[in-house]
C-alpha cells in the first residue's frame, strides 16, 4: 500500500473514532439527563397528587378524577394509581379506560422502604412515591411515555449519525489532500534521484529556506551526491594516473625492444638494453604491489588482528630507513610508558601498521632538508599518540588536504622517486584500524603528521 493511501486511511480511522467516541458521549449524555428530568417531573406530579388528595373532603375520588381530566398538560399516557398500606388500589385515572400500568407489590414495598423508586417499563417510565404526610399513607404511582424526550433523542440521533458520515467524508477528502501536498516533496525528490546517473551527478535537489523534514532530507541527499561526486572523480584521478604510471614503463619497453630488434647488436649493447628493460619492469612491480596493497585496504577491513605494542613497531623504524638509504635518520622519542601494558597495546596487525608507519617516515626523510625524522609516542587516556614531525621548507601549504589521495605528489617531489600511494595506503590502514590521521604545517618550515589510535584498554 503506497505511503498516500496508508496516510489517509490513518487521518479517516483517526476522525471516525474522534467522532464516534463525541456522538456517542453526546447521545447517552443526553439520554441520561432526558430520562432525569422526566422522572422529575413525573415525581413532581406525584406529589401534586398527594397534596390534592388529603386536602379533599374525605378523599373525594371523583373529584380528584375530575381535576386530573381538566388537567391541561397531562403526560403522553399518562397513568395514576394509588394503593394504601394493604396494596390495595384504592384509585386510578388514566386518559383511555384500557391504558393500564401493571404495578407489582415489590415495587410498592420498595418504595415504603426507599421513599421514591424510579422504574421504566418498556417506553412507559414510573415514578412510585410513599406519601405519609396523612393517618392512612398511600403509595402514588405516577407512568407515562416521554413522547417529546424520545422524538427529540431520534432527531438527535439521525443528526449524529448525518454528522459522522459527513465528518467521515470530509476527513477522507482533506487525507487525500493533505497527504498529497505532504508526499510532494518526496515525488520531487524521487524524480530527481532517478534522473540523477553518473553523466550528470553534479545535479542536485532544490532546497529551501524552510527547516522541515523534507528539506533536511534533501540536503542529506545531497550531501550524499557530493560524496559520491568526489569519490567518482578520485576514482576517475586514480584510473588516469595508474595508467599513465603503468604506461610509461611499457611503452619505454616497447620501444627499446623495437630500437634494439632494428639491427643486430653487440653483447654488450643487447646487456644494456636488457638492463633497461629490468628496471622498467622492477619500477611496473613495485607500482602493482603497491596498487594491490591499496586495493585490499579499500576493502573495509577484513584483517586478521592481534594484539601489537605500538612501541615495539616504532623502534623497527631506525633500521629500516637505514637499509633504505644511508642518509636517511630517524629519532624516536617515548614519553614515559604506562605501567598498564595495554595502554600502548591495539588490536591489530602488526605488518600493516609497521607499512603505515614506515611509509611516513620514509616520505618524511625523503622530503626533508636533512633527511631526517623525529617521531614522539605519547598518551592521553585511552588514545594513543604518534607524531612525525621533519624540517621541510618546500611543501606548499595549500597541498595539504590532497597529500593522502591516490597519486597525489606535491610541487617538492617533481625530482623524487614515487608513485603519490604511500600516504594514501597508510591512511587507509590507520582507518582500519579506527584511528584518524591528519598533516599540519604548525609553522613555516615545519611539516607534521599525526596519527591517533585507540588502545585496547
Amino acid at each position: 500500500m503506497k505511503a498516500r493511501y496508508k496516510i489517509t486511511l490513518a487521518f479517516v480511522l483517526l476522525t471516525v473514532i474522534v467522532l464516534t467516541t463525541l456522538c456517542a458521549f453526546v447521545y447517552y449524555h443526553t439520554a441520561a439527563q432526558k430520562e432525569r428530568d422526566f422522572n422529575i417531573r413525573l415525581r413532581n406530579r406525584a406529589a401534586t397528587i398527594a397534596s390534592f388528595l388529603f386536602k379533599l373532603p374525605e378523599k373525594d375520588f371523583k373529584l380528584l378524577s375530575k381535576l386530573d381530566s381538566a388537567t391541561s398538560n397531562l403526560l403522553a399516557f399518562e397513568n395514576i394509581n394509588i394503593y394504601n398500606n394493604r396494596n390495595q388500589r384504592i384509585y386510578r385515572f388514566a386518559k383511555k379506560l384500557a391504558d393500564t400500568a401493571a404495578v407489582e407489590a415489590e415495587l410498592l414495598n420498595r418504595a415504603r422502604v426507599e421513599g421514591q423508586v424510579n422504574t421504566t417499563i418498556g417506553l412507559r417510565q414510573s415514578a412510585v412515591l410513599y406519601y405519609k404526610q396523612s393517618e392512612s399513607p398511600v403509595v402514588i404511582v405516577v407512568s407515562a411515555v416521554d413522547e417529546n424526550g424520545i422524538a427529540n433523542l431520534r432527531d438527535l440521533w439521525k443528526s449524529l449519525v448525518i454528522t459522522l458520515i459527513a465528518g467521515t467524508l470530509l476527513s477522507f477528502l482533506s487525507g487525500w489532500f493533505f497527504s498529497r501536498q505532504l508526499l510532494n516533496p518526496i515525488s520531487k525528490i524521487s524524480s530527481t534521484v532517478t534522473s540523477i546517473s553518473a553523466t550528470n551527478i553534479e545535479a542536485r535537489l532544490p532546497t529551501s529556506a524552510i527547516e522541515d523534514e523534507w528539506n533536511q532530507l534533501a540536503i542529506t541527499f545531497n550531501n550524499l551526491l557530493s560524496r559520491l561526486q568526489e569519490s567518482f572523480e578520485i576514482q576517475g584521478r586514480f584510473i588516469s594516473n595508474a595508467s599513465h604510471e603503468l604506461s610509461t614503463p611499457l611503452t619505454s619497453v616497447t620501444n627499446q625492444i623495437d630500437v634494439i630488434l632494428n639491427k643486430p647488436r653487440t653483447n654488450d649493447e643487447y646487456l644494456a638494453v636488457l638492463q633497461s628493460v629490468k628496471a622498467d619492469v622492477q619500477h611496473m612491480t613495485s607500482l602493482t604491489q603497491q596498487l594491490l596493497k591499496l586495493a585490499q585496504t579499500a576493502r573495509g577491513g577484513a584483517i586478521q588482528t592481534e594484539p601489537v605494542r605500538i612501541d615495539e613497531v616504532l623502534m623497527e623504524l631506525p633500521f629500516l630507513l637505514k637499509k633504505l638509504s644511508p642518509h636517511y635518520i630517524v629519532t624516536v622519542f617515548f614519553d614515559e610508558l604506562p605501567d598498564n601494558e595495554r595502554l600502548c597495546t591495539i588490536n591489530g596487525s602488526y605488518e600493516l601498521l609497521l607499512s603505515a608507519f614506515k611509509n611516513i617516515a620514509e616520505n618524511g626523510c625523503k622530503y626533508a632538508t636533512e633527511h631526517a625524522v623525529n617521531i614522539s609516542l605519547s598518551f592521553i587516556g585511552n588514545k594513543i599518540i604518534v607524531l612525525f614531525s621533519n624540517k621541510s621548507i618546500t611543501l606548499n601549504p595549500d597541498e595539504l588536504h590532497t597529500i593522502f589521495q591516490p597519486f597525489q605528489r606535491g610541487t617538492d617531489t617533481i625530482n623524487k622517486k614515487g608513485y603519490g600511494l604511500g600516504l594514501s595506503l597508510t591512511r587507509r590502514i590507520v582507518l582500519l584500524h579506527n584511528g584518524e590521521i591528519k598533516a599540519e604545517i604548525p609553522e613555516p618550515g615545519e611539516f607534521i603528521v599525526t596519527v591517533i589510535l585507540p588502545s585496547c584498554v
